[in-house]
């Protein structure tokens, strides 16, 4: 099992040599570096304690003569940084997150999702679209000319009403029927497939608009299975028919950036659970994985039952499954919840944690620790250096 720390190009800033130097000091076998990422800001830890930075999204890397929507480029540090790490000894995952993209979203909102009230999301791209299905393998082509020797694909699907970045407000009890409900896009594009497979977008958005208004004037407590109460919303056959269209909408885009990544191994960030739009790629895993993508599979809030059934739910189509996990205090307060993370995906190919220069530096510590034989058999990096 390989060892991979997520790292963004900021902690890079002071030093890029020193800074690759420090993250193979851990002991871990590589780094999955943010090539394409969204804004923040961060309370570093690490290459400089206690900065407080803002990270403007964007990309960093150069792509003349791409069509990429007029998405900033940060910097060119990209490949820089990747050569600095492989010299260090580690190998390097190009971390591409891609259809979240506020600034092309608010600046064409015929590109963005539109939910089934008619509203545009400023932060998400409709990945129906074609010109951000041509957009989505513009960027992860210019991803793999870096160096690096994988990537790990995020956001590259549907996404829901949160996450947009303004802070946000709700203060009405949602069950994930109504976030899935409120992720649908019926823009033109995702319209005109609908109406190919037969379903009436007019009664879908009615359906849906009528169920969310419901729950926001009289929560009420979701069922054991969220599929229950969308038949109950939809009515089975349409329920079921909104679930193929989007699988296949999703398809499509993972399989334009497969074909930009060249002989690039492409890694999906990927869900199980055909109703997750939080920036996990849902969709039919057997068709994904058809389409030649290793399965990356998380979960940052540190509930290890929820891990567990993703693993066992992606290794039921794959035996490529990496997985990512946090070291946030919050997700792994103590070294044993790290140790049993590590257990419990004991076998995956790579287990990625998040994130470098954001948890406690002492947590550097415990994957030295841990890499050189004094910790769990679990945590053992394979020692490979990977280019």
């Amino acid at each position: 099992m390989h060892v991979d720390l997520f790292a963004h190009p900021v902690s890079f800033r002071h030093g890029v040599s020193r800074a690759a130097g420090r993250i193979a000091a851990t002991g871990v076998d590589g780094v999955a570096l943010a090539l394409s990422y969204h804004s923040g800001r961060w309370l570093l830890t690490t290459s400089e304690p206690g900065a407080v930075v803002d990270l403007p999204a964007g990309r960093y890397f150069p792509a003349p003569g791409a069509d990429l929507l007029g998405q900033s480029k940060v910097d060119d540090s990209g490949s820089a940084i990747v050569e600095a790490i492989v010299a260090s000894g580690l190998r390097a995952t190009g971390w591409v997150v891609g259809l979240h993209q506020s600034a092309i979203a608010r600046r064409r909102p015929d590109l963005a999702l539109v939910n089934v009230l008619g509203h545009h999301y400023r932060h998400a791209l409709c990945p129906a679209r074609p010109e951000v299905v041509r957009f989505a393998g513009a960027l992860v082509a210019g991803a793999a000319r870096t160096g690096v020797s994988r990537l790990e694909l995020e956001a590259f699907g549907y996404l829901g009403w949160a996450h947009q970045g303004p802070h946000e407000k709700v203060g009405a009890l949602l069950r994930p029927a109504d976030r899935w409900l409120l992720s649908l896009c019926v823009c033109g594009a995702c319209a005109g497939r609908f109406t190919a497979a037969g379903v009436d977008v007019r009664e879908l958005a009615a359906r849906a608009t009528t169920a969310v208004r419901a729950q926001l004037a009289t929560p009420r407590p979701a069922a054991p299975d969220t599929g229950t109460d969308l038949d109950a919303v939809l009515g089975e056959p349409l329920h079921d028919a909104v679930l193929r269209v989007r699988a296949e909408v999703t398809r499509d885009v993972v399989a334009a950036t497969v074909d930009a990544a060249g002989p690039v191994p492409v890694w999906l960030r990927a869900t199980a659970d055909p109703y997750g739009c939080a920036g996990k790629t849902a969709g039919n895993l057997a068709d994904l994985v058809a389409l030649g993508v290793g399965l990356t599979v998380t979960d940052l809030s540190g509930d290890l039952d929820a891990l567990r059934r993703e693993v066992a739910a992606a290794r039921a189509f794959t035996p490529r499954v990496g997985v990512g996990w946090s070291l946030f205090a919050s997700a792994t307060p103590t070294r044993a919840h790290l140790e049993a993370a590590a257990s419990a995906v004991a076998g995956v190919d790579t287990f990625s944690l998040y994130l470098h220069d954001l948890v406690p530096a002492e947590r550097s510590a415990w994957l030295r620790e841990l890499s050189t034989g004094r910790g769990r058999p679990a945590l053992q990096t394979t020692g490979e250096v990977r280019s």
